[in-house]
């Protein structure tokens, strides 16, 4: 069984899928290897309470008041009333829903939700996730010293550093004295909870400050369960098996046309793929004529599983993991964590070197799949300090397949010929006009 483990926003998506579909909290904490009470500790923590807009006073189908709420002209009867009497009747009794009182204490799953007159208990994965996060920075916030504490350190601190000594000088030099960290005491001057300032440290104000880190937190889909990033790491554990990055590189904002590239971080090997447009439609249409030039044994020998982003053009997982030859499995599709581009970090580096040929804001209406094929047959025959003086072309060629390179027009340029400049494809463009 897992434990002190926090539960991450996958986990909070499967629990949010598991009670929707009615499954038992002890199947759910069976599932993600957690304790019961660790999912029932979730669910009542994190669950949402949502007040109902219609009339719940337990005694409404005996009601026969009128005109509670002032209105003499009304002739309704009060329970019926869309001014809702329950804010103006002294004999309201508030009733409640008794599913509510037994386990899991939520309405999720109940088919009833949507015209139900009582009070709500919700839980939603990323109002969840939210409130964990926001817990958590808030638990990590604040100074615990007590007044006292804080005059000594006050007293002792800041003249030190009103005399040009740096909070690092301090620290080294009042070990005992001084009961908190270098760090600590600079944030204490940061919110100004000493006499001394950011301004009497030397090199604080020119110092840029950083970027805080948004808590947004983008909603993941349910149909993405079991092909998260934890899911991903766990099925590396299990399989011995290469791995491919794709994502997509777009032109133009004002165009459609977009570069589908399928990256294999062992090799630094990239492709790209010309698309119309950027949608699920695009990308299943793009992996179905991969495969139909490689045949299914070799598309899934080079690409047995593929990690991408949360993009909505890779929201098809059945069409991209579905072979068009065959009834199998072509691919296995995982995804990386939302607002987490650097979990596949060799494909986003080695699409600066495309933007060396084609410039970010380009377009790519203009281009062919042979100009395409052509950029990428020089970005990997590019020799690079990085692989010890070798190209992606070098690693490629010593493990995979030949097959491989002929089916897709995957050629060694010399590396006197490479050229890494707009004037590549501009050139053979040219050279095809004036054919």
């Amino acid at each position: 069984m897992s434990i002190f483990k926090h539960l991450t926003h996958e986990q909070r998506v499967l629990i949010e899928d598991r009670l929707n579909h009615k499954i038992s909290i002890r199947a759910i904490a069976k599932e993600l290897n957690k304790s019961p009470s660790t999912i029932l500790r979730e669910i009542q923590n994190h669950s949402m309470a949502i007040p109902t807009s219609s009339n719940d006073c337990a005694s409404k189908r005996d009601c026969h008041f009128h005109h509670i709420c002032g209105d003499n002209n009304c002739n309704r009867k009060c329970y019926a009333c869309l001014s809702l009497c329950t804010r103006h009747c002294e004999n309201y009794k508030k009733s409640s829903c008794r599913k509510l009182d037994i386990s899991p204490y939520l309405c999720n799953g109940c088919k009833s939700i949507n015209f139900c007159v009582y009070d709500k208990n919700i839980y939603k994965s990323t109002e969840a996730q939210s409130q964990y996060i926001n817990t958590l920075t808030s638990s990590r916030s604040g100074f615990d010293v007590t007044d006292e504490e804080l005059d000594i350190i006050n007293t002792l601190a800041s003249p030190l550093i009103k005399n040009g000594l740096s909070p690092y000088h301090i620290k080294q030099t009042y070990q005992e004295e001084l009961i908190i960290s270098e760090s600590t005491l600079r944030r204490m001057i940061d919110k100004n909870i000493l006499e001394v300032r950011n301004v009497d440290l030397r090199d604080k104000v020119k110092r840029k400050p950083r970027n805080k880190t948004s808590h947004n937190i983008s909603p993941l889909s349910a149909t993405k369960i079991g092909h998260f990033y934890g899911d991903y790491l766990s099925y590396l554990e299990e399989n011995d098996v290469s791995i491919a990055e794709m994502d997509c590189v777009k032109g133009k904002k004002d165009e459609d046309a977009t570069l589908l590239t399928l990256t294999i971080p062992s090799l630094s090997f990239q492709l790209a793929f010309i698309m119309d447009n950027q949608t699920t439609e695009a990308v299943v249409k793009t992996l179905n004529k991969i495969e139909t030039s490689l045949g299914y044994e070799l598309f899934n020998q080079i690409f047995p599983v593929i990690l991408t982003d949360n993009g909505s053009e890779f929201a098809d997982i059945p069409g991209m993991e579905a072979s068009c030859v065959t009834e199998k499995q072509r691919t296995k599709i995982f995804f990386c964590e939302p607002n987490r581009s650097d979990e596949k970090g060799s494909c986003e580096n080695h699409h600066k070197m495309i933007r060396y040929i084609i410039p970010k804001g380009s377009s790519l209406e203009p281009y062919t799949q042979a100009d395409i094929t052509l950029m990428m047959n020089h970005i990997n025959s590019y020799k690079r300090k990085a692989l010890f003086g070798l190209s992606a072309y070098n690693l490629a060629q010593n493990a995979l397949p030949d097959d491989f390179f002929t089916l897709l027009g995957i050629e060694e340029i010399p590396a006197e010929k490479i050229i890494l400049r707009p004037s590549l494809i501009s050139s053979q463009q040219s050279n095809c006009n004036i054919l």
